[in-house]
């Protein structure tokens, strides 16, 4: 039977740039700070909101063989308050994102391994304003489907969730609505042959636009490996418009927001096998053509995972490889036009980020992890307003 267990792990506070000792914080820790969690057997941070007072943070953790889905509630300083929350449903659990709900509260979505049934379901949890549990739901098709939760979003009414349905290798992007409650309403797939899924999504004005990438186009002049698509709907879930964007090596679409004037998405481009950038691109809002595009990052491989609007642009958080294999968390801001204005590299050990939220004093809170592959632990960093330690 699936349910919530509580456990603790051991915090480890190994690595801090003011404190190590909760009890000996001072003020300025509040406004900078990298803070680690986690068993150090492959912990990854995936998402971060503000929450009463401080953060909540979702990862995917691993005790043993398997992993579970976690929530870790922190006090602005980073400390943990309290038990981490976990999900073991008994195989492999893999986490999704947050959406902090009207509430007060906030629901997590992610993908459920039935063992009894050896297939992937969508899980996905709601917690009050005190973070206690309210219900939790799992949506899963016949046994010989498997559908993943990527990502969860409000809707007109009730949530949007965005991920992928299919056998390994043969994936389609997956569309789910479902109510305040968590019940299903209505679902869609996108896709052609091979693997097509879903990395985010948002409401626009006229339904949803879904990013994601496909490895499924590489028959087509230019394209080749794995490519980005965009996919906008109507608030039925049916396909309106659909483009892809690409080279002829691997490129991933992470995030994407929306602007008074266009889709802004940003992901990975290859150049090369082992050379990739950061990739942002302005779309139009009506046919998701028109674009222009960005590359930053050094020779080696950068990915961006996630994108914010800000005051006079965007803000992208991702990946710089400064040695082949090392990669250290890459903050970067850039203005409405494209043009770079902050540039910095953050951390010492291996450290990557998926996700970026504003901070109610101008800063910002981000997530990811830290470490070598099979001893990473999750990685919260706090940077002030100009991505600055």
């Amino acid at each position: 039977m699936k349910q919530i267990i509580k456990h603790t792990f051991g915090l480890l506070l190994i690595l801090s740039i003011f404190s190590c000792d909760k009890l000996e914080i001072s003020s300025i820790q509040a406004d900078s700070f990298i803070k680690l969690y986690g068993s150090g057997s492959s912990d990854f941070g995936v998402d971060v909101k503000p929450f009463n007072n401080g953060y909540i943070l979702l990862a995917t953790t691993n005790l043993n063989e398997d992993t579970d889905i976690s929530l870790i509630k922190t006090d602005k300083y980073g400390n943990q308050e309290g038990e981490m929350i976990t999900f073991d449903g008994g195989g492999v659990d893999i986490a999704g994102s947050i959406l902090l709900t009207d509430d007060g509260g906030f629901i997590v979505v992610g993908t459920s391994n039935d063992i009894d049934n050896e297939k992937d379901d969508i899980y996905i949890a709601k917690y009050n304003s005190s973070g206690d549990l309210d219900w939790e739901n799992f949506i899963g098709k016949s046994s010989g489907s498997n559908e993943e939760g990527a990502v969860i979003k409000k809707a007109q009414t009730g949530y949007i969730i965005a991920g992928s349905i299919g056998p390994k290798n043969s994936k389609d992007v997956y569309l789910v609505k479902i109510d305040d409650a968590g019940d299903f309403e209505w679902d869609n797939t996108f896709g052609v042959d091979k693997d097509d899924y879903a990395s985010d999504i948002i409401m626009h004005n006229d339904g949803y636009l879904i990013i994601g990438s496909s490895n499924g186009y590489n028959s087509f002049d230019g394209l080749g490996g794995y490519d980005i698509i965009l996919i906008k709907t109507n608030f039925n879930g049916d396909e309106t418009h659909f483009h892809v964007y690409g080279n002829g090596n691997d490129d991933y679409g992470n995030s994407v927001i929306e602007t008074d004037t266009s889709f802004v998405f940003v992901g990975s481009r290859e150049e090369i096998s082992s050379n990739a950038n950061v990739y942002v691109v302005m779309v139009d809002k009506e046919n998701l053509l028109n674009k222009v595009d960005f590359n930053f990052g050094s020779n080696l491989y950068n990915q961006g995972f996630d994108i914010l609007k800000n005051q006079n642009g965007y803000t992208i958080v991702g990946s710089n490889e400064i040695t082949i294999g090392t990669t250290e968390a890459y903050f970067l801001t850039i203005d409405d036009s494209g043009n770079q204005i902050v540039e910095n590299s953050l951390g010492s050990y291996n450290q990557s980020m998926k996700s970026i939220e504003k901070t109610s004093d101008g800063g910002y809170i981000m997530i990811g992890s830290s470490g070598f592959e099979g001893n990473e632990q999750i990685c919260l960093m706090k940077v002030n307003s100009k991505g600055e330690l």
